[in-house]
């Protein structure tokens, strides 16, 4: 993945591990300190995007040495230690972290990480695309003594901000127990759910995906059907949320915070929900199962980004109902 020349050199390395002189701290501030400094990892971090940024931001806040590649360096804070591709990001890195766009970036990416990468290194893989080729590049890893964890986050972009976000993970237990630490930083501890081997965390993440789509389509359908009837939109998503069996994430927040307000600036985009929802149809055709209410979400939502784009926010599907 060729990338331009780097723009500024990598400040001076921390040195992880330096003990601060217990006279300057309060005992447990000297704890906090050395408990950080213990745990501190040195993190090669590839894709610094919408999602990725404020991931590193919370991995340096956290203590953790970080390194990262980006298509667009020049956007980047001038703090941080940017450097030239994916390679350079993963060399002497004990945490390899990647949140990338598809499958065929996650594979150019991940070969460029393992022509580098130390044996005991864990590569975690938080792109949400294929499971199947997750576990073909997980095998490629394992043959190098690399760790591999398809880990990808739910929760959205204020999620890693506030410290919520929710991580699904496929691998060994002590492949994330090595990662624990950097996940533990980025996203809340108590949300990190070890799914089950490689692969599974995707599994989970494109099942959470594919009922977001169906949600987002069938509250645009039904707060619709609730307008055109003369009832008061917003006084029925209240009565549905606090008493009925019809309450969703979308109904209760996408739609009353963002739709009726008219924002569809991207949180999380049209096209990258479109995208998700095809890996999630794939899953389920490859294991015979007939998932129609699915294919009718796509369709529509492909309809959305043919008509508005596929830059915009996923709750611009409901414009095709007039919000």
């Amino acid at each position: 993945m060729a990338l331009g020349p780097v723009r500024r050199p990598s400040p001076p390395a921390r040195q992880l591990g330096t003990r601060h002189s217990a006279r300057q701290f309060s005992a447990d501030q000297f704890s906090a300190t050395h408990e950080r400094e213990r745990l501190a990892m040195r993190v090669g971090f590839i894709g610094a995007g919408l999602m990725g940024a404020p991931m590193v931001e919370r991995l340096l806040k956290a203590g953790h040495e970080v390194v990262v590649s980006s298509r667009t360096p020049d956007l980047l804070p001038p703090h941080w230690s940017v450097v030239d591709g994916p390679a350079a990001a993963a060399a002497g890195a004990e945490v390899i972290c990647s949140i990338l766009p598809d499958s065929a970036e996650v594979r150019a990416v991940v070969a460029e990480v393992l022509s580098v990468a130390e044996p005991g290194a864990v590569l975690v893989e938080m792109t949400t695309h294929s499971p199947e080729v997750a576990r073909e590049l997980a095998g490629e890893a394992e043959a190098q003594g690399v760790g591999y964890l398809d880990c990808p986050a739910g929760g959205g972009i204020a999620a890693v901000r506030d410290g919520t976000l929710a991580f699904w993970a496929g691998g060994s237990a002590a492949t994330l127990e090595r990662a624990r630490p950097v996940l533990a930083a980025i996203g809340d501890e108590a949300k990190l759910r070890h799914c089950g081997p490689v692969g599974a965390g995707l599994v989970v993440k494109l099942a959470n995906n594919y009922l977001v789509a169906v949600n987002a389509v069938a509250s645009g359908e039904a707060l619709a059907m609730v307008r055109e009837a003369g009832v008061d939109p917003a006084t029925a998503i209240g009565a549905i949320t606090t008493g009925g069996g019809g309450a969703n994430a979308q109904l209760a927040n996408l739609y009353p915070n963002r739709v009726f307000a008219g924002d569809f600036r991207a949180g999380f985009k049209l096209g990258y929900l479109l995208k998700d929802l095809r890996h999630a149809l794939d899953l389920a055709a490859g294991t015979g199962l007939a998932v129609p209410l699915g294919e009718a979400a796509r369709d529509r939502i492909d309809e959305a980004g043919q008509e508005y784009g596929h830059e915009v926010d996923f709750g611009s599907v409901a414009r095709l109902y007039g919000w």
